[in-house]
């Protein structure tokens, strides 16, 4: 009887494995999809010129459909969000299953907030087609409305990335605690979320922000991409590896 007590055990234990593999796995294969479509659309947003709202308009204009996929890509990204915030749940719910899924949450308000702020993005292509009501509007009015909704879309976007900034903070100091993920790794992480608040924060509560950008931005790249990018590999990495220690079948 003992001998089939401690059998059923070392199943248990495997299958309780796997599925931690698969998670860390279905994490990073989430976040690589995130990584590359976040990088396409962004490329295609940031045609918007500030200064110049006629040529803003121009290049949605003549790049309707590029822009039109940017948008496509950052639906799937919230998607993909998504999914990591599951994933990651699952994987450090046996860390602690409260700051997980702690963690968790605020990456899923960071998806609803950018979702919501995705919407400003529709309204650009209404405006620019001249479809709907803003076929009443003169070309002056809708080109100083497109570059409102822009604004409304950027800054809803920050203050969406304020959030995901504490979803790291939290995630980060759970990989310190755990004994699966290396503590090194997690303080990158924390360190990334933590440049996530405060950078975004300054973005929306700044007036000024703009004459400290060329500095900030910099900032934000150095602190983020090693806690981000150490945590793809490191998912990678985790999902195709056993726990050393892990009981056998």
């Amino acid at each position: 009887m003992s001998g089939l007590i401690t059998d059923t055990s070392r199943h248990q234990g495997h299958q309780t494995e796997i599925s931690h593999r698969r998670a860390a796995l279905v994490a990073g294969l989430a976040y690589v999809v995130i990584t590359v479509l976040s990088l396409f659309a962004t490329s295609v947003f940031d045609a918007a010129e500030p200064d110049n709202p006629a040529a803003t308009v121009d290049n949605i204009v003549n790049y309707e459909a590029l822009f039109r996929g940017g948008l496509a890509a950052f639906i799937i990204v919230l998607i993909a969000d998504v999914v990591v915030a599951w994933a990651l749940y699952v994987f450090f719910e046996r860390t602690s299953r409260e700051l997980s899924l702690f963690a968790a949450w605020f990456r899923l308000m960071y998806v609803a907030i950018a979702a919501a702020a995705l919407l400003n993005l529709l309204d650009v292509l209404n405006l620019v087609d001249g479809t709907g009501v803003s076929a009443a509007l003169e070309q002056g009015q809708r080109t100083t409305q497109v570059m409102l909704s822009l604004d409304a879309y950027n800054h809803g976007f920050f203050l969406g990335l304020i959030f995901f900034g504490v979803h790291l903070l939290l995630l980060g100091f759970v990989m310190v605690r755990s004994d699966d993920a290396p503590r090194l790794l997690g303080i990158l992480v924390a360190l990334a979320g933590l440049a996530y608040v405060v950078i975004n924060l300054a973005r929306v509560v700044l007036p000024d922000y703009r004459d400290h950008e060329d500095l900030l931005l910099p900032l934000l790249v150095v602190l983020a991409v090693p806690g981000e990018f150490g945590l793809i590999g490191w998912l990678l990495w985790r999902g195709g590896r056993a726990r050393p220690g892990a009981v056998s079948p």
